[in-house]
């Protein structure tokens, strides 16, 4: 199911990815298919942290 921004209802959603991230991730990450795709975001988790960010307004959610 593609995600849709609750603010702007917009459909550029990147998945934000918490914690440290292997080196084998930031290559793929690096890749030109996967760019928009996902966010990096701080190694201090909480359980109520968003999992999606709009890269059209920048809405977290």
């Amino acid at each position: 199911m593609r995600k849709i921004c609750p603010h702007c209802k917009g459909k550029n959603i990147a998945r934000l990815v918490w914690g440290l991230p292997t080196c084998k991730f930031l290559e793929e990450m690096d890749k030109e298919e996967n760019k928009g795709k996902y966010q990096l975001r701080g190694c201090c988790v909480s359980s109520n942290d968003p999992d999606y960010c709009c890269n059209d307004c920048g809405e977290e959610f």
